[in-house]
């Protein structure tokens, strides 16, 4: 009977997805990608106009996560002693635009977060997850009062992980869909999940009769 039991606490112990500790909980996905936006903040700011000059911030575009580059530029500015000219206060000058020294424009080329590969350290182990999240930018300095390009530039930054699949639902935030990708199965997967429940329901129906006429 004790036999029966440590293989059955083995079946079981195999076709549970291994989680991490409290001690080692990754970043969320949100996060994973505000770290890697501030690497690129933090490479836009080193050419940043001196302190004091009055900045206007032009971050326009499609991208869902924009506010969260438009935020980490603003937080960097104007810890660098920048002012931030708002698009309001320009709107309620009928558009004039003289009270701003510098104008910063952000062309977004990539801004969120993907899975990369997907593997199993062990044949009946959980599935573990490559998460990349990666920010591109283009971006200008303009002198408003001449006109003048200062500065044209682009910037990269990325961060990756690798996390257990079994943590994935945790670590997604259901707001945001760059912070939700899909994780894709293979035909493998499938297959092998399947082959996998076969196995332990084959070896649970064994031990019942085995230990009825034992």
């Amino acid at each position: 009977m004790s036999n029966r039991l440590l293989v059955l606490a083995l079946v079981v112990a195999i076709a549970l997805p291994g989680v991490g500790t409290a001690r080692d909980v990754p970043p969320t996905n949100l996060e994973l990608v505000e770290m890697a936006a501030r690497g690129a903040v933090d490479s836009i700011a080193v050419g940043a106009p001196q302190s004091g000059r009055r900045l206007h911030l032009d971050t326009s575009s499609a991208n869902e996560a924009v506010w969260l580059l438009d935020n980490l530029l603003k937080e960097k500015l104007i810890g660098r002693g920048c002012k931030i000219v708002s698009d309001e206060a320009i709107s309620s000058n009928q558009g004039d635009s003289s009270q701003v020294d510098f104008e910063l424009k952000i062309q977004v080329i990539e801004l969120g977060l993907h899975y990369g590969r997907v593997w199993r350290r062990y044949l009946l182990t959980g599935k573990q997850v490559e998460r990349i999240a990666r920010v591109a930018l283009y971006y200008e300095l303009v002198d408003n009062t001449t006109g003048d390009v200062v500065k044209a530039s682009n910037t990269k930054s990325e961060m990756r992980d690798v996390v257990p699949a079994s943590l994935l639902p945790t670590l997604a935030d259901s707001k945001y869909s760059f912070a939700k990708p899909e994780l894709k199965k293979t035909s493998w997967d499938r297959y092998l999940e399947g082959g996998l429940v076969l196995a332990i329901i084959g070896v649970l129906v064994y031990l019942f009769y085995s230990n009825k006429t034992a």
